[in-house]
């Protein structure tokens, strides 16, 4: 390994840390808000720091948001609002489920639904590696995903499926922005993405005349959270793009959920059960043999 490459799996493991983390902050502020102040206020404050990283550490690589402002074209607002609806599920989910390292884990299957849908939508093919790596993440999230099997309605834990159905979103997203990545930039992709969310629980606020009066300690929460999920997240996964390959970024930014769970373990006292550790380590493993044959 060389000094570069260290360097960049050193900013993919902080963004993975910091994102870990941010499920963490979300899910400690559920105890002073309810999912609508939630929203509110962390697209509030992401979308703010999404202003600060395109004018600052974007700014610096001749970033111009006028010149990209008039670039927003239809498919740049299609995958954004795909990946707001998506992003408010997950952090549903995030409210709904105990453990916020057992979502992160289950969003892993997002990767194999790219590949699926990409052999269907962009006639791109799968080889035999990538075909165990798909049984093995499925076989990896089913593990986190089981609750018993005393019934079918009590099969899956609850807020599984707003998890598969935000992935499913994501990965769509990710299909088309693929295939017009020379017309979305993904800066402006995630400022747009921020805004939507924000205006969406701006309109639920005042159809539902919610109070915004909320405590300091989760004003003090969700602007930490947001702030490790838009600003440093991105950042350091933007270095990191500088020192290694795309897809060694998102093979360690997929283990975010070890962090997420030695973080519930630390700060929610939730003690991460054997087929949590488990079925993370198979999904990763997963994840790694998809990632690996796409790395192109």
């Amino acid at each position: 390994m060389t000094k570069k490459e260290l360097t960049g799996y050193i900013y993919a493991g902080l963004a993975s840390l910091a994102l870990a983390n941010s499920f963490i902050f979300s899910k400690l502020s559920f105890e002073y808000v309810n999912f609508y102040q939630f929203g509110f206020f962390w697209f509030l404050t992401g979308t703010i720091w999404n202003f600060i990283y395109l004018f600052t550490i974007r700014s610096r690589n001749k970033f111009s948001f006028r010149k990209s402002a008039r670039g927003i074209t239809k498919n740049l607002m299609l995958v954004s609002i795909l990946e707001a609806v998506a992003t408010g599920l997950f952090y549903y989910a995030i409210l709904i489920m105990e453990n916020p390292g057992v979502v992160s884990f289950i969003g892993n299957i997002g990767p194999v639904l790219v590949v699926i849908f990409g052999v269907i939508f962009l006639k791109e093919s799968f080889n035999k590696i990538q075909f165990v790596g798909i049984v093995l993440a499925l076989g990896g999230v089913f593990a986190l995903s089981l609750n018993g099997f005393h019934s079918l309605n009590d099969l899956f834990k609850p807020g599984t499926q707003y998890v598969f159905f935000a992935a499913f979103l994501f990965s769509i997203a990710t299909i088309i922005a693929r295939k017009k990545r020379e017309t979305i930039d993904p800066g402006v992709l995630s400022v747009v993405r921020a805004i939507i969310l924000f205006l969406g629980f701006v309109i639920i606020a005042i159809i539902e005349k919610l109070s915004l009066s909320i405590p300091i300690k989760a004003w003090v929460l969700l602007s930490l959270g947001s702030f490790l999920e838009v600003f440093i997240t991105i950042v350091f996964a933007y270095k990191s793009l500088q020192y290694i390959q795309a897809f060694k970024t998102s093979i360690i930014i997929s283990t975010k959920g070890f962090f997420a769970l030695l973080s519930a373990w630390i700060f929610l006292s939730l003690t991460p059960l054997n087929i949590e550790i488990l079925g993370g380590v198979i999904s990763i493993l997963g994840v790694v043999l998809v990632s690996v044959q796409k790395k192109k």
